[in-house]
């Protein structure tokens, strides 16, 4: 028998994943409507990283929608190290595209400086995650 989440987590589970669902339906209409809105530090490479930061969104969706609906355990941690890796994914393309320019705002250049640390920071993150949900994963009971 699959080993399932347990019942007291299955509460916040649910509410982790629906709240996730909604926050990245939100983030999806938003990314999309940005190009629109002429702001000064947006550059022409947004249009660039735009497609990877959708394609990221769905899987978020797609992900916390099979984590609402299946509890099992060793699903939530593969599609777990799955959504992390598209999370690094995007931050690798962020960082390395970096479709942003503060300075064009006086008194904003600190953020082209901080941003990138803030990708470092989350493409560590994001890659740890991977590996400690892949090997929970692998190593789960039976």
């Amino acid at each position: 028998m699959p080993e399932e989440i347990p019942i007291k987590s299955r509460k916040a589970l649910r509410g982790e994943a629906i709240w996730s669902i909604i926050w990245n339906l939100f983030f999806l209409w938003l990314v999309n409507k940005v190009p629109d809105w002429g702001l000064p530090f947006i550059t022409d490479r947004y249009d660039t990283v735009l497609w990877i930061l959708n394609l990221n969104i769905i899987i978020q969706i797609i992900g916390w929608a099979l984590i609402l609906f299946l509890e099992f355990r060793w699903l939530w941690h593969l599609v777990r190290a799955i959504l992390d890796a598209s999370s690094l994914v995007v931050l690798l393309v962020l960082y390395f595209l970096y479709p942003f320019d503060f300075s064009a705002i006086g008194g904003w250049s600190w953020l082209d400086v901080v941003l990138p640390i803030i990708f470092i920071i989350g493409m560590v993150a994001s890659g740890l995650g991977v590996i400690i949900h892949l090997f929970k994963l692998i190593l789960r009971k039976n």
